[in-house]
């Protein structure tokens, strides 16, 4: 089971909250969640969507190609579309298909395992 919520936070932004295993339920709503985006847009002035991924198990190629939709309107439309706090088999996924990200930092050397301020 998967779901697709759409939360208008305020301040300019929008959250899309996906978890579980996206696109596997034929009930996901990525069409009405992309309209929801857009009336959202409309009314609000937007400027910013965070599709927040920490809950993500697994990801089809029909949660990939959502991802790439709202992408495309963000850019027609004049918003920005970023991804926050993607759990390992979302990051995998989307890696996958054509995103890259910045690479993580190195991991510290032994003994040096405490942070000085």
């Amino acid at each position: 089971m998967s779901t697709v919520e759409v939360v208008d936070r305020g301040g300019r932004e929008i959250v899309v909250f996906l978890s579980g295993e996206v696109g596997t339920d034929p009930d996901d709503a990525f069409g009405p969640a992309i309209d929801e985006v857009d009336r959202l847009e409309q009314l609000n002035a937007l400027d910013h969507v965070v599709v927040d991924m920490h809950r993500v198990t697994g990801m089809t190629d029909a949660a990939i190609g959502f991802l790439r939709e709202l992408s495309v309107r963000g850019r027609s439309s004049g918003f920005e579309v970023s991804f926050a706090a993607l759990s390992g088999p979302a990051h995998r996924a989307i890696e996958a298909n054509g995103w890259s990200f910045v690479e993580h930092s190195p991991d510290l050397p032994a003994g040096r395992r405490g942070y000085r301020s």
